[in-house]
C-alpha cells in the first residue's frame, strides 16, 4: 500500500488481492480521512471481496469524494453493488484529480 499526498488529493495505491487478509491495511490507511478527494488506484488489484469493499463504503460514508482507478474486476464489483452512484471512476490519476471530474 502506497500513500502519496498530492496537491489535489490523497492518492492511495494498492496491489494484490483486497480481501479479509489485506483489507485491514487499507482500512488503517483510510481511517484518518474524513473528507476531501481520495483517489484509490486499484489497477493492480485483481480481486476484491466484501471486506475490501466495506473499507471503501466506510470512506464514502464519512464524506470523502472517492475516485477509483480500478481493474476490470474491481470496477465490475463496484457496479454490481451500486457503488458507481457513490464514487467516480477514472482511467488514470491525471483524470481522477482533474477539476472536471465530479460525481455524476
Amino acid at each position: 500500500m502506497e500513500v502519496v499526498r498530492l496537491p489535489e488529493a490523497l492518492l492511495v495505491t494498492a496491489s494484490g488481492e483486497l480481501d479479509a487478509d489485506t483489507a485491514p491495511e487499507l482500512t488503517r490507511v483510510l481511517d484518518g480521512v474524513d473528507a476531501g478527494v481520495v483517489v484509490l488506484d486499484l489497477r493492480a488489484v485483481p480481486f476484491c471481496d466484501s471486506v475490501g469493499l466495506a473499507s471503501i463504503v466506510t470512506l464514502v460514508g464519512r464524506g470523502a469524494d472517492v475516485r477509483v482507478i480500478g481493474s476490470r474486476q474491481v470496477v465490475r464489483l463496484m457496479a454490481l453493488t451500486g457503488m458507481e452512484h457513490h464514487v467516480v471512476f477514472a482511467a488514470s490519476v491525471a483524470e481522477a484529480v482533474s477539476p472536471h471530474v465530479h460525481e455524476g
